[in-house]
């Protein structure tokens, strides 16, 4: 948007205050004109450039030479105001110059004396190509403690990229102010649920009590461990995340900030996360994989084993064909003479298959067993059984009219050997 009047800056400045909390006028100015002077731009590259959960943010020494337009007072307060304290003291937003903090006139004679002249240039949050040059003649013990930020953008705008080991080092600072969190107590559950029906007498029906409503209870508290190592970071036993890759500095970013990416960490939107950091002096070695039970495949009890050999202690080849296929194939028929009686059997196969077929009295246990090979074939030995009392039907010369289970029909177990 084109350049407001100093009345609508100043409203500008005074929302860009308000939201932050933490800037001042001079710099609330100096973003709104960089982003065009729109508020949620501006917004967006101060907490880009700054965090104030990471570390505080200094008073910018040249804020007393700013005045608000279209506020008259300000150049009062100003002057009323005491100097700021150096940068060196270490304050925090809202405390008092220290008994042992030198004035301003003191602090600088004292490092003129003992320090370089361009020191302080090294103390601003916003550097020009001049202090980058001039900073080249300071020794080698501040290159520790300035903070490596890469600058990208244009001419009116810019942001700060932080390099991997900067965000690696503030994680590391930020797990060790804080601590192991407090162990919770766990949920009690409730094994009683559902609905409920009372006792009704002479006077009092029954009547039937409707459950409670119960609300939808939140993910449970997942750790996870943030392995740091030479050449990157790994979760768990998981892959390799590299420190050279920029698409990684926004993924150590967002743990610094509390935020949990959902695909690195496998969690659920608003689950709350433990991160336990383990550092590693070597570079990045693949765990091996831990042994978890209760994983694969399996198969159900009753059904066919694959790959069990026909006969005990023999070590042949063959597998028996998978009841999925039998189970899918349509079932066999038997021929019955309509003119005839005829009884129903329900034959519970090996497999779990349950067929109901119709037999005519006059066909024998023979038919049975033809009737069950096609519907069950691989060349499995078996017998049928009776369900109660539980008799091997081995004579299969026996009719189906004749005998006492069958005459109104009945049921058929098959048992392998």
């Amino acid at each position: 948007m084109a350049n407001p009047d100093p009345a609508e800056q100043s409203s500008l400045i005074a929302q860009f205050i308000a939201i932050v909390g933490t800037a001042t006028s001079r710099r609330a100015h100096q973003f709104l004109a960089a982003n065009d002077w729109n508020l949620e731009a501006a917004i967006s590259n101060y907490y880009a450039t700054y965090d104030d959960q990471s570390f505080d943010i200094p008073d910018d020494p040249d804020d007393s030479d700013y005045v608000d337009e279209e506020d008259p007072d300000s150049s009062h307060q100003t002057q009323s105001q005491p100097p700021h304290p150096t940068y060196g003291a270490g304050r925090r937003l809202g405390e008092g110059p220290s008994e042992s903090e030198p004035t301003p006139a003191a602090a600088s004679s004292a490092s003129s004396s003992s320090q370089p002249k361009n020191n302080p240039s090294s103390q601003k949050k916003f550097a020009t190509l001049g202090d980058f040059s001039s900073s080249g003649a300071n020794g080698d013990d501040s290159d520790d403690d300035e903070k490596q930020d890469l600058f990208a953008g244009g001419e009116k705008s810019g942001l700060a990229v932080q390099n991997p080991d900067d965000l690696r080092k503030r994680i590391l600072e930020k797990a060790q102010k804080r601590g192991p969190p407090p162990k919770e107590a766990a949920p009690k559950k409730s094994f009683f649920t559902g609905s409920a029906r009372t006792l009704g007498g002479d006077d009092a029906p029954s009547r039937e009590i409707p459950a409670a409503h119960q609300p939808r209870g939140r993910a449970e508290r997942v750790e996870r461990v943030l392995h740091f190592w030479q050449d990157g970071f790994s979760i768990d036993d998981g892959d390799l995340y590299r420190f050279d890759d920029p698409r990684n500095a926004e993924i150590l970013n967002s743990i610094r900030q509390g935020r949990a990416p959902l695909n690195i960490m496998n969690v659920q939107p608003g689950q709350e996360v433990d991160v336990e950091i383990k550092q590693h002096e070597e570079k990045y070695v693949k765990p091996k994989k831990k042994y978890r039970p209760f994983e694969g495949s399996g198969q159900r009890l009753g059904s066919p084993t694959p790959g069990v050999p026909s006969m005990p202690g023999s070590f042949t080849s063959e597998t028996t064909a998978p009841a999925s296929a039998a189970s899918s194939a349509a079932p066999p028929t038997t021929e019955v003479d309509e003119s005839k009686p005829i009884v129903t059997l329900r034959i519970s196969l090996g497999s779990g298959t349950r067929l109901t077929t119709r037999f005519n009295t006059t066909q024998t246990i023979g038919d049975v067993y033809d009737f069950v090979q096609r519907a069950e074939p691989g060349g499995r030995e078996f017998v049928l059984q009776t369900t109660f009392p539980t008799t091997d039907l081995k004579d299969k010369s026996q009719v189906l009219g004749e005998m006492a289970e069958f005459k109104r029909g009945g049921a058929v177990v098959q048992r392998y050997l």
